[in-house]
């Protein structure tokens, strides 16, 4: 899966960067945290940033394990932001806060969801092979 070709996984690297480094500052701007919370936060954080960029090199250079870390990321992705809705949604916040980290986890895990389809379409095609050559939908069906 070449770049060019990854528009949505390029999307998801891009919203992953943005968002979490978001936080990151986020954190370290709420006196209400102690430095305990403002680490362990500050790792889950990076964890995204970590594997966002992973992401883009392994992209960038044509990696043979670029599928397996698009997945990881967009396993990483659904897995956290499904328990962090969860807990937004029965904690204490205001609507507006619930809104916005809803919408934040939806739009996250969609993305992170057309990443791993549009690998797996790119993983069925050799890296090589001519976009107008690769085939489509029908032709990944085993008959």
């Amino acid at each position: 899966m070449s770049s060019r070709r990854a528009p949505v996984t390029i999307t998801l690297v891009v919203w992953t960067l943005f968002v979490w480094t978001t936080r990151i500052r986020n954190i370290w701007g709420d006196q209400s945290l102690t430095s305990g919370e403002k680490w362990g936060r500050t790792g889950l954080a990076l964890s995204f940033t970590m594997l966002a960029v992973l992401v883009a090199v392994s992209l960038w250079k044509r990696l043979d394990w670029r599928g397996i870390a698009v997945k990881g990321l967009a396993g990483w992705t659904i897995g956290v932001w499904v328990a962090r809705s969860i807990g937004i949604v029965r904690d204490d916040h205001d609507a507006a806060f619930v809104i916005v980290h809803l919408v934040l986890a939806v739009v996250s895990c969609v993305l992170a969801g057309l990443a791993v389809r549009e690998s797996a379409l790119h993983e069925a095609t050799p890296i090589d092979q001519p976009e107008s050559m690769a085939p489509h939908g029908d032709d990944l069906v085993e008959r």
